[in-house]
């Protein structure tokens, strides 16, 4: 399932979002190099569960990709549904969020991957928390969704976002219990987007529900 835009505008320019899309990219077109030199850079700013936590390198993972497809789809993803969020929760409360997000999604696949040596890196645990938050705010926005090879159509947020974290608890359970995976995974870390999602989802409940203006007609206010 693959977002293609939501129809839901923001009330104003997402500073924010937009500044962690250029530091990603930015981060990213600095180490990118082919051969040994970008693996390096992998493994020195990547997380790997077999070295012990590390705030530090939990904090570079975030911010740093396996490939040039890996880094646009995050921040594409990012685009559709971090605007939102950061109107719905104020740009420090957003930000907290993002960061808190991606902490949490590190921890919990050490937690069940303590052994592995693969360097986790990607902004896709901090983006599943974004997520988690916007199903929390806008439950009822549509999401345009490429369902691959060929299927395209709007869903709900509620329905978009739903199904999707049931996949990835799907596909995680899967890749460590069903597989019974210890000291590596099958190359997606299923385990970070489920922690990520669910840290979003739990601090967006602490933040009053705002109606959107494309809710307003249903209030009565419209």
């Amino acid at each position: 399932m693959v977002p293609i835009r939501d129809i839901n505008p923001s009330r104003s320019f997402p500073l924010i979002t937009a500044a962690l899309i250029a530091t990603n990219c930015w981060i990213f077109v600095e180490h990118y190099e082919e051969g040994a030199g970008f693996v390096h850079a992998l493994n020195r700013l990547g997380y790997v569960p077999a070295e012990g936590f590390s705030w530090e390198r939990a904090l570079s993972s975030m911010f740093m990709h396996g490939g040039w497809l890996h880094l646009l789809f995050n921040m594409w993803t990012l685009w559709v549904f971090g605007d939102n969020v950061e109107d719905g929760l104020g740009k420090v409360g957003y930000t907290g969020l993002y960061l808190g997000a991606g902490i949490g999604a590190i921890g919990l696949h050490h937690l069940l991957y303590p052994l592995s040596e693969v360097p986790v890196v990607g902004a896709s645990g901090a983006i599943s928390g974004v997520m988690g938050a916007y199903l929390v705010l806008y439950p009822r926005a549509r999401v345009y969704t490429w369902i691959p090879p060929w299927f395209f159509t709007a869903l709900s947020a509620r329905v978009f976002l739903i199904l999707w974290f049931v996949l990835q608890l799907v596909q995680g359970t899967l890749d460590r219990f069903v597989n019974l995976v210890e000291g590596d995974t099958a190359g997606v870390a299923f385990w970070a987007h489920v922690g990520g999602f669910v840290v979003g989802w739990g601090v967006a409940q602490v933040f009053p529900r705002r109606p959107h203006p494309s809710e307003w007609q249903d209030l009565g206010l419209g």
